[in-house]
């Protein structure tokens, strides 16, 4: 509503000087400034619903555009629509007389400001999302595929409350899909729902994006697969090699030895 007011101002001011460019053009502003505000709490709508940081589902930061193609349009055009008549106004003399010309600067800032602020945002937006288009074809991850617990540490980070985990995972994705299995550490961010299910050998459901990426992958929370009682043996030989690699520490080698023999 800045912009009403400050055509309100205007068209004020050239009633009292006698100036029908600056009315007529702070007429038009005082028109212009609601669907300027409408617009800007468009934009405010769309950032508080973007994702966040942390994520429940992907327990990482994936950004996301808050602003579409329809939302980016209608934003150019208003500042377009704000910036030309006012240049034209002030650069053009229309309706300032010779006497007058003191005050052109006015519609001209205004202006100015209106069609850069416009064309620096298209710059940004473009770019922006060519760059998320080039990204997102070639990490989206697609792949059903089960994820399993090699180990797992605290990072003494929490986001939203949830804490920030430190994952060894082996990664099999579906036959269907022809990828091979592959092993990733990656840090997560995990549910409180899913705390429970957090034991080495144990995993859930997810989407990946394959071995050229492993760190890419959607972790469905939500969808746990407890590891059989038979393969309690094969994750204890996989805890001491990774022990023995020194990928663990003593404690944390206890603290798994303890949760695979808790799951019997």
């Amino acid at each position: 509503m800045k912009l009403a007011v400050l055509g309100g101002v205007t068209a004020l001011l050239g009633l009292a000087l006698g100036i029908p460019g600056l009315i007529a053009i702070g007429a038009y502003w005082v028109v212009l400034g609601p669907l300027m505000r409408l617009h800007g709490q468009r934009l405010k709508d769309l950032q508080a619903a973007a994702p966040t940081a942390g994520s429940t589902r992907t327990g990482t930061a994936e950004p996301a555009p808050a602003l579409d193609g329809r939302t980016f349009a209608i934003g150019t055009l208003l500042w377009m629509l704000l910036g030309i008549p006012s240049l034209a106004v002030g650069v053009l003399d229309l309706g300032i007389g010779a006497e007058d010309e003191s005050w052109r600067w006015l519609p001209i800032v205004v202006g100015g400001l209106a069609l850069g602020v416009g064309g620096i945002s298209a710059i940004l937006y473009l770019t922006g999302s060519a760059v998320l288009a080039v990204a997102g074809a070639s990490t989206t991850p697609q792949a059903p595929a089960t994820i399993r617990i090699r180990a797992v540490r605290e990072t003494g980070t929490f986001i939203n409350e949830r804490p920030r985990l430190d994952f060894d995972l082996l990664v099999e994705p579906d036959p269907a899909t022809g990828l091979t299995t592959y092993e990733v550490t990656k840090k997560a961010t995990v549910p409180f729902t899913a705390i429970g299910s957090l034991r080495v050998g144990d995993g859930f459901k997810a989407l990946v994006a394959g071995p050229e990426d492993p760190t890419s992958m959607e972790i469905r929370w939500d969808e746990p697969v407890p590891a059989a009682a038979s393969d309690v043996s094969s994750r204890l030989e996989e805890l001491d090699r990774l022990h023995r690699e020194d990928r663990i520490t003593l404690e944390e080698y206890e603290l798994q030895r303890s949760r695979i023999l808790g799951s019997l």
